[in-house]
C-alpha cells in the first residue's frame, strides 16, 4: 500500500512548548513540592499516560491542586481559577499555547471596552471554556452559521473570534453570516496556523489518495476537525487513537491512503499506523516491502553501525598515509559494535517512544544481544594486545567508558549535591561521547604506537572523524526528539532546541568543509580529504530533509545517514 504522510502531521509549536515546560519542572523538582497539570496537559492518552509515569498527575478538582506546582495547561484556564489556585497557596506553571494567550488577550482587551463576545467552536472544549472566563459574564458560544440568527440584533459593540482549532470552512460560513448581521462587528480570525496548514494538506491529500488515516485523541478538538475536514472532500475517513483500532482487511481495499493527525500526537503513534498501513496487501509481497524489512533487520541488529566503524578505520588511514591492519579495523567494529547495543539497552525508555518496533526486536533478542556484545569486547581486547599494551590499556579505559555510561557513579545518599549521577545525565554528553569514542577507536587506538611521530597528521584525522560522526549522530538525535524529550535524554536537540541545534549542525558541517580543505594544503593530510566533501553535502542535505519531511526516523532514513560512513570508508579502502 502507498502511503502518504502529512507534512504538518504530529506535535505543535504549542504543544512541545507546553511539555517542555513539564519535563523542565521535573528535571527541577521544589522540595517537598508535587507536580501536577489542571486538568490534561494535551488530548493525548498516550502521553498523559507517560507523564503519569514520571509522577505528574492531571487533577481535574482545584482543591486537589492546594499547594502544589500546577502547570496551567496548553489549553488555558479562566482567570476566575488561576486566582483560585494562588489562594490555595499553589506556584504555577503556565503552559498556556502563546496563540491560545493572545486570544484570551483580545477578548479581555475588548470586555473592558463593553463588548460582547462571540466565540465560534465547542462550549464544552477546555480552550473555548478558558476564553469564556475573559468575557466578563458577555460571551456567546456558536458552532454553526444559523446560530448568528439567534444572537440579540441590538448589540452595538461585538467581537467575534475562533477557537484556535476550529474548522475554517465553517468560520468563513460563519463570518459571513455575522458581518451581514453586525456590519460594524470586530472580527478576529484567531484560528491557528498550524491549524490552517494541517486542514489545507488534508484537503489536498485528499485529491490524491483513496482514503484518509487521522491518528489523535477522540476528545482533541484539532484532531476531530482534521477528520471533519476529509469528510467534507468525500472521502473514506478513519479517525483512530492507535493503529490497533484499524480493521486491516478493510484497509486492504485501498491502495493509497493518507495520514495526518493532530497537534497532540506524538510521532511514535503516527509512525506505528504508518508502519501498519505500509504493511498491508498489496504491497507486502511487493520488492518494496521486502527491501524495508530487509533493511529494518540490519539496522536493528547495529550492522550497519559496526561496518561504519570499521571503514572509518580505513578513512583515518587514507587521511594519515599511516598503514593500518585488517585486525585494527575489526577492533574498532567489534568496540563500536559492543558499546552502541550496551547503551541501546541503558536506553529502552528513549527507544519504547520513539521506534517502539524497535524496543520490541531488542527485546526479543536481548539474550543474543548480550551474549554476541560480550564477545565483542573480549575480541577487540585481544586484538588490541595484539597492537600492543598501550594500545590495550586504551581501549580498556574506552570499554570501561562506555560500560559506566549509564550506570550511577555515586550513591545518591551520600552525594545529594551533585546532579549528574551519570556520565549520560551531563548536558549534550551522548552527541558530544560518541564522536569522541568513534574517532578515538577508528584513528587513536590503532595509530598509537606510532601517534607521537606523526602527531599532526593524526590529530587532524581524529578531528576530521570526530566532526563526521558528530553530525551523524547529531541527526539520528534530531529524529529521536520527542522520546528524548519525555524520557529526560540529553542530547544536543534536547538541549539547545530543534531550530539551534541545526544552526549548530550548520556551523559544523562549514567547520568540516573548511577543515578537509585546509588538511592537504597545510600538509595535515592526503588529498583524500577531498574525497570526503561530498559526505558533508550529503549530510548538509539530509538535515535539510529533517525539517522539511516528517516521520524520518525510519530503517530507510537511518540507513541513509550510516551509508555515508560507509561510502566514504569505501573509497578509502579504494584510495589506499
Amino acid at each position: 500500500m502507498k502511503v502518504i504522510v502529512a507534512r504538518t502531521a504530529g506535535f505543535c509549536r504549542g504543544v512541545r512548548d507546553a511539555l517542555d515546560v513539564t519535563l523542565e519542572a521535573i528535571k527541577s523538582p521544589q522540595t517537598g513540592e508535587s507536580i501536577c497539570t489542571f486538568g490534561p496537559l494535551i488530548h493525548n492518552r498516550q502521553v498523559l499516560a507517560m507523564l503519569e509515569e514520571k509522577g505528574i498527575t492531571a487533577e481535574d478538582q482545584i482543591e486537589n491542586c492546594a499547594g502544589k506546582r500546577v502547570v496551567i495547561r496548553a489549553h488555558g484556564i479562566p482567570p476566575q481559577e488561576r486566582k483560585k489556585l494562588r489562594k490555595l497557596g499553589a506556584s504555577l506553571l503556565d503552559a498556556t499555547c502563546k496563540r491560545v494567550a493572545r486570544v484570551q488577550a483580545a477578548i479581555k482587551r475588548h470586555a473592558r471596552k463593553g463588548f460582547h463576545t462571540v466565540i465560534a467552536g465547542d462550549a464544552d472544549h477546555a480552550e473555548v471554556i478558558g476564553l469564556m472566563g475573559y468575557t466578563e459574564g458577555r460571551g456567546v458560544v456558536i458552532n454553526r452559521p444559523e446560530q448568528v440568527d439567534d444572537l440579540p440584533a441590538n448589540w452595538e459593540n461585538v467581537l467575534l473570534v475562533a477557537q484556535t482549532t476550529q474548522n475554517e470552512e465553517i468560520f468563513k460560513a460563519i463570518q459571513e453570516k455575522f458581518r451581514q448581521k453586525y456590519p460594524n462587528a470586530m472580527i478576529k480570525n484567531t484560528i491557528c496556523g498550524s491549524t490552517h496548514e494541517r486542514q489545507s494538506e488534508v484537503r489536498e491529500m485528499c485529491s490524491r489518495v483513496e482514503a484518509i488515516v487521522i491518528v489523535g485523541g477522540y476528545h482533541s478538538g484539532n484532531t476531530i476537525r482534521l477528520a471533519e475536514v476529509a469528510r467534507e472532500c468525500k472521502i473514506p475517513t478513519y479517525h483512530v487513537e492507535t493503529e490497533a483500532e484499524l480493521d486491516t482487511q478493510e484497509m486492504a481495499r485501498y491502495t493509497s491512503v493518507g495520514v495526518s493527525a493532530g497537534a497532540s500526537t506524538p510521532n511514535w503513534m503516527i509512525r506505528n499506523v504508518v508502519r501498519l498501513l505500509e504493511s498491508i496487501e498489496p504491497e507486502r509481497n511487493g520488492t518494496r516491502y521486502r527491501i524495508n524489512r530487509t533493511l529494518e533487520q540490519l539496522v536493528y541488529s547495529n550492522v550497519f553501525v559496526a561496518l561504519s566503524a570499521a571503514l572509518l578505520a580505513s578513512a583515518g588511514q587514507a587521511l594519515t598515509g599511516f598503514p593500518i591492519a585488517l585486525g585494527q579495523c575489526l577492533m574498532a567494529a567489534f568496540y563500536v559494535f559492543a558499546m552502541h547495543t550496551l547503551n541501546l539497552y541503558l536506553d529502552r525508555d528513549a527507544m519504547r517512544l520513539n521506534d517502539p518496533g524497535r524496543a520490541a526486536f531488542y527485546q526479543q533478542w536481548k539474550g543474543a544481544f548480550t551474549s554476541i556484545s560480550i564477545v565483542a569486547v573480549v575480541v577487540s581486547l585481544w586484538m588490541a594486545v595484539n597492537t600492543g599494551i598501550l594500545t590495550f590499556l586504551a581501549l580498556g579505559l574506552l570499554v570501561l567508558f562506555g560500560v559506566l555510561y549509564a550506570v550511577p557513579v555515586f550513591l545518591p545518599s551520600y552525594w545529594q549535591n551533585i546532579s549528574a549521577l551519570k556520565i549520560k545525565d551531563i548536558p549534550g554528553s551522548k552527541t558530544f561521547f560518541v564522536p569522541i569514542a568513534w574517532a578515538s577507536a577508528t584513528v587513536l587506538l590503532p595509530h598509537l604506537p606510532r601517534f607521537w611521530s606523526g602527531f599532526g597528521g593524526a590529530l587532524y584525522a581524529f578531528w576530521v572523524i570526530a566532526l563526521l560522526v558528530l553530525i551523524r549522530t547529531a541527526l539520528l538525535d534530531l529524529l529521536a526528539v520527542q522520546g528524548d524529550r519525555l524520557v529526560g535524554k540529553e542530547t544536543i536537540v534536547v538541549l539547545l532546541g530543534e531550530n539551534k541545534t541545526a544552526h549548530f549542525m550548520s556551523a559544523i558541517l562549514v567547520l568540516l568543509a573548511v577543515s578537509l580543505l585546509l588538511g592537504p594544503v597545510s600538509g595535515l593530510s592526503t588529498t583524500f580529504a577531498y574525497l570526503m566533501l561530498p559526505g558533508v553535502a550529503a549530510y548538509g542535505w539530509f538535515l535539510r530533509m529533517c525539517f522539511q519531511k516528517p516521520l524520518k526516523e525510519d530503517p530507510v532514513f537511518e540507513t541513509m545517514i550510516e551509508s555515508v560512513l560507509i561510502g566514504i570508508g569505501t573509497v578509502a579502502l579504494l584510495w589506499t
